[in-house]
Parts: structure tokens; sequence; C-alpha cells
């Protein structure tokens, strides 16, 4: 008492199920080493890899790798100031561009000097929004002083949102001074 249609549906739903999904890459989906999710190709340097560092390796750069902050010697007399945001806003403000010009200055002055810029904002938001806001702040003056021709191998960012407030007052004026962006040059 076989039937014939039966057996043809269970012979292909079986096919089906051992061939897997056609759209599933051979390479078990997306993954890290995936171009589409990596950026740049799926080029790039581990900072914590412990050959980052090594001066022989092709990927090191004129300005090292890893963070400035563990290959570099901080300057504490730059004499940069910072560059402050109005309210709940990454936008550079205009009248506050001549510091971050300043700051590239400084670079094209020093041509072996480096520079992480910090972002900052007020305790206002949650944490999750202020690191968000802080890092497209840190970001946003990156990519001015690229357009005024600094090297972007010069530049890293670091967002730190509310943690390091300029002042821990809760004043309109000590928000004032928290949505900032700290120029920090190393050499």
């Amino acid at each position: 008492m076989r039937n014939p249609f039966l057996l043809t549906m269970l012979v292909a739903a079986s096919a089906l199920v051992f061939t897997g999904c056609a759209t599933k890459s051979a390479r078990g989906g997306l993954g890290a080493d995936d171009p589409a999710l990596s950026g740049a190709g799926g080029v790039g340097i581990d900072p914590n890899d412990p050959f980052a560092n090594d001066p022989t390796n092709d990927a090191y750069g004129a300005y090292g790798s890893g963070n400035f902050e563990d290959t570099h010697t901080r300057v504490t007399d730059a004499g940069l100031q910072p560059l402050l945001f109005t309210f709940d806003s990454y936008t550079l403000p205009v009248d506050e561009l001549a510091k971050a010009d300043a700051a590239a200055q400084y670079l094209l002055s020093n041509p072996t000097h480096v520079m992480v810029i910090e972002g900052h904002c007020d305790e206002r938001g949650s944490n999750e929004y202020n690191l968000s806001l802080s890092e497209q702040r840190a970001i946003g003056v990156r990519d001015y002083m690229v357009s005024l021709g600094i090297d972007a191998a010069r530049l890293q960012t670091r967002p730190f949102g509310e943690e390091k407030p300029a002042d821990p007052s809760h004043t309109e004026e000590a928000y004032r001074l928290n949505r900032r962006a700290e120029f920090v040059p190393y050499k």
C-alpha cells in the first residue's frame, strides 16, 4: 500500500533538508573575515597583536600602530584649548573652529607628533547615548582636521561620554564646559 506521490514528496523533502540553504556562504555565513562587515576589505591592525608594533611588519605605518598612549609620550605644554559643543549636537560650532585649526597647525608644525581627540558630554542623557554622542564629536573633529591636510594616521579618537567631566558641578556653565573635544598631542 505504497503511495508513489507520498514517496516522491518524502524523497524531495529529505533532499532539501540534507542539502541546506543555498544562500548561506561557504564560510558559514557573514563573519569577521567578511569584507562586507570588516570595512576596508578586511585590512586592519589589531592593537592587541603582540607583533602589531613591530616596525618590520609592513602594516606598522609611519606613526606606529595601536594606541598612541601606549607607543608615544604625552605632550603637556601644547597650549591647545578644548572645542566646545552645543547641547545634544556633534556639529562643529563655527565660532569654535579656530581651536581645531590651532590643533591642526600644531601637528603641521610638529610633523613627528600625533594626536588623540577625546570626545566628552555633559551628564544629561543615558550612558549609551552620551558615549555615542562623544564618539560622533571626536570623529567630527578628526574629519575636520583631515580636511585641513592632517594625515588621518596621525589622529585617533577616544569617546568618554560623561565619564571625565571638566567641571563636576550640576550647572549650565558646567554642562557647557563638559560638552567638548579635547586635543591630546603625543610625540
